[in-house]
């Protein structure tokens, strides 16, 4: 322990290459919320492994500054994140706090016109891949930009969620202003944060997966922000760490048997 905090050594095995990582966790109680910040960190250092491991087999990742494609799809966010995410908002000037609320509102107006805001509002009712990729596909034509997209780049790049951080590609740049499975290579994971989080509001990892789109965010943050629960710091993130080492043992045996 130092500081008030409690510091985890991390080693994680990710196929042939392994992650050594440390972090400081406040050694008090913790929102969720609070603890993105060390999980963005450490997401970005497994997204690391992944992307130089493409790199090494001689491919190319296409993401570029100012190519903001992938800002115009359905972004799923964790709860916790929505709170973040209102909170940032929140923290801005005045000026700046208007203009992201307005693009807020302007986004949700475009969707009920459209007749999609009632079912992103009730996202667990979308209970298959086919469903999700169905009312993804439909976002898509919308051709609605993320209201944090700003000249084609990313103006929270920083606090930028989860889903966003795992979002890379090998495939030619164009293939993005249609993305499917003939136009998009991912960049494989070996494990993915995000999936963990949206099953993590309890502490625990014990519920079911619950996201919402991220242009809801400031909508279910004024509703719900108030009454998110607290746990203590270390255990909280020590939680999330059996949950990422099951993942990655189970994603490490798939690859193995496939």
């Amino acid at each position: 322990m130092a500081d008030g905090a409690v510091v985890f050594n991390i080693e994680m095995v990710l196929g042939e290459h392994t992650l050594q990582a440390s972090a400081r966790v406040p050694d008090g109680v913790l929102r969720l919320a609070d603890l993105l910040p060390i999980l963005q960190a450490f997401d970005d250092a497994v997204v690391g492994v992944a992307v130089d491991k493409v790199q090494r087999a001689g491919g190319v990742i296409s993401c570029r500054a100012g190519c903001g494609a992938c800002c115009r799809q359905l972004v799923p966010i964790s709860p916790a994140e929505a709170v973040h995410l209102a909170e940032l908002v929140e923290e801005m000037p005045p000026e700046r706090r208007a203009v992201l609320r307005e693009r807020f509102t302007a986004a949700l107006a475009a969707l009920d016109e459209h007749g999609l805001l009632a079912r992103l509002r009730r996202p667990a009712a979308l209970k298959t891949l086919a469903a999700r990729r169905k009312i993804g596909e439909e976002y898509f034509r919308l051709a609605l930009f993320c209201p944090f997209l700003e000249e084609e780049n990313c103006s929270i790049y920083l606090h930028r969620p989860l889903a966003c951080r795992e979002y890379l590609v090998t495939s030619p740049a164009e293939g993005c202003r249609t993305p499917g499975p003939d136009t998009i290579r991912k960049v494989p994971l070996p494990v993915k944060f995000s999936e963990i989080l949206y099953t993590f509001g309890d502490g625990f990892g014990a519920q079911s997966s619950r996201w919402l789109p991220l242009v809801l965010a400031l909508e279910w943050a004024a509703r719900h922000a108030p009454r998110q629960p607290v746990f203590p710091g270390p255990q909280l993130f020590s939680n999330f760490l059996t949950l990422l080492s099951k993942a990655a043992k189970k994603a490490q045996v798939q690859r193995a048997a496939g």
